[in-house]
């Protein structure tokens, strides 16, 4: 109930209580929808008072991410669509079960030219095809195929279409971010403007794949494949065609063990421009197979970050990465199988900085792996460039190192040494 003496903020005017309000809303951030959370209007607040009431239901940028949960009461959400007001873009979250009512679309129906983003199921992490929730064809079509003169951002998530295969058709002009997670289903769109394309968790074959990364070749920037699983491995070679990205700058490869998806992303196609390259199994997982050495050369001659991030490496991965990247600025090392394999990254890491010559100067900042602080000197005598050097993934057993002739070199070498002391 609305309390119907003055408050606190009577005197606050109204575009100051409007700005307090809106940057403290609650927010929902999911890793799959290209870093926007969905924002949650403030309905409690509504209640504090009548000026509060007002302000927030007169103000239509607090109810321009609308929510549509299985059980949606379309009697509300009409509601919430006519306090967006006539102009704002507008975002719908929608879960799979809300996508089968007729109910619910024709309500968003005329509000559709001001969808900038549709995000379906953003909220499933359940990976299992078995629990994952099902989505007639015919139903995901009626919501894509609606006029969307101005959609950006498109997540289909967690779902399974009950057709095979799943093919659908949309026109989509300024679509720029698309991404998927468990059903890929075959988009058919004319247009391509896309910069951003994301599969996570995905069931994927490399035709489907290499068919998104021809459609949008020419536009592309970023490249996100995140506990991906190919399902023709057995596909003969040849399957997946050579490709120029010609203006991709980041990569992301964040694969489970037991597939070269990987090796054939950075041998098979050629990225001029990249500038990020994060590749790493799941943490504490191995990574899958890589020919020795790679089945063809990887050139990578304006990367400035390599992230190989959690999980166990081959270290001929490693070598053939670190050696077709000249200009890294910033090195995370992976995690090896054994001791020997740790110590021959080591050996890589000063045989790569002995072939760029003593003028190396791009190797700023390096993330190491388990390495004892005498590999760590070895490594800081090797790299003179190295400013920031971060030891904070080390065990405890070699961070009791950290008051040994070694360590107090480190401190003496290195100008920002990161996780020694802690």
């Amino acid at each position: 109930m609305l309390n119907p003496t003055g408050c606190f903020c009577d005197e606050v005017p109204d575009e100051v209580l409007e700005n307090v309000l809106y940057f403290h809303q609650r927010v929902a951030e999911y890793r799959n929808t290209f870093g926007i959370p969905r924002v949650t209007a403030p309905v409690d607040a509504m209640r504090v008072c009548r000026k509060w009431f007002r302000v927030i239901t007169m103000n239509p940028r607090f109810w321009t991410d609308v929510f549509l949960q299985d059980d949606v009461n379309v009697s509300i959400m009409k509601l919430q669509l006519q306090r967006t007001g006539q102009c704002l873009p507008l975002r719908l979250w929608l879960t799979s079960g809300a996508v089968a009512q007729t109910t619910t679309l024709d309500a968003i129906l005329p509000y559709a030219k001001r969808l900038d983003g549709i995000f379906l199921e953003p909220l499933q992490l359940n990976l299992s095809p078995t629990f994952a929730s099902p989505v007639r064809l015919n139903d995901m079509e009626k919501w894509i195929g609606m006029p969307l003169p101005n959609l950006r951002d498109l997540h289909l998530g967690a779902f399974t279409i009950n057709e095979h295969p799943p093919t659908v058709r949309a026109s989509l002009p300024k679509l720029e971010n698309l991404s998927f997670g468990l059903t890929v289903p075959r988009f058919v769109f004319p247009q391509s403007g896309l910069r951003y394309l994301g599969f996570f968790s995905s069931l994927v074959t490399m035709r489907k794949l290499s068919e998104y990364m021809t459609h949008c070749q020419e536009t592309l920037k970023t490249l996100n494949l995140e506990q991906v699983t190919m399902t023709d491995v057995d596909a003969p070679e040849g399957a997946f065609p050579h490709l120029v990205m010609p203006h991709v700058t980041e990569v992301v490869i964040k694969a489970p063990g037991g597939n070269s998806l990987a090796e054939l992303l950075l041998t098979n196609v050629h990225y001029p421009k990249l500038c990020s390259l994060t590749f790493s199994a799941s943490p504490g997982r191995r990574f899958g197979s890589w020919d020795e050495p790679a089945a063809r050369d990887i050139h990578l001659p304006d990367l400035q970050i390599l992230d190989f991030g959690g999980g166990i490496m081959p270290i001929g991965a490693f070598r053939d990465l670190l050696n077709s990247a000249p200009s890294v600025r910033k090195l995370v090392m992976p995690g090896f199988a054994s001791e020997e394999q740790l110590g021959a990254a080591v050996n890589v890491l000063v045989a790569w900085s002995n072939r760029q010559g003593n003028g190396l100067k791009s190797l700023e900042e390096l993330v190491t792996a388990d390495l004892d602080t005498k590999d760590l000197v070895k490594l800081v005598q090797a790299l003179p460039s190295v400013r920031t050097l971060d030891v904070s993934r080390v065990s405890k057993t070699q961070k009791a190192a950290r008051d040994s002739e070694e360590g107090r070199w480190l401190r003496e070498h290195v100008d920002n040494l990161v996780g020694l002391d802690e």
